[in-house]
């Protein structure tokens, strides 16, 4: 089976389109993405912060992301509540932070930089400078 395509942005940060630019050279990327926002009104108090963490975490999430997000947190909330939150949710749990990009493997693939250098490709995310 293929590997899944990678999103144009995550392609981007992660170096796999200079790392192979023929294969990304045609990818669209969204126009208008919006921002992920703010946690859902029905979340309780630890799935909020949940949110608010992943949120500082995963710097590429958008609203795209926000249903599986909800369901992360609902689980983040439950890993740091409950002692024995069992092997399914904690499976579930993993591929969760898989899907979006979030766990140890899938942050090497990402260039987080020092923060001290202006990053060249800002102009092209709307970053500000």
């Amino acid at each position: 089976m293929a590997n899944p395509r990678l999103p144009a942005l995550k392609a981007a940060v992660g170096g796999a389109a200079l790392k192979n630019p023929g294969r990304h050279k045609d990818r669209k990327v969204p126009k208008a993405v919006r921002p992920i926002g703010e946690p859902f009104k029905t979340m309780t108090e630890p799935q909020a912060i949940a949110w608010i963490e992943f949120c500082s975490e995963i710097p590429w999430l958008n609203a795209s992301h926000r249903a599986l997000l909800r369901a992360a947190c609902v689980l983040r909330a439950r890993v740091e509540s409950e002692p024995d939150i069992g092997v399914n949710a904690l499976a579930t749990y993993s591929a969760m932070l898989s899907k979006l990009a979030a766990t140890p493997v899938d942050e090497t693939k990402v260039s987080h930089g020092d923060g001290d250098e202006e990053d060249p490709e800002d102009r092209f995310f709307g970053r500000p400078h």
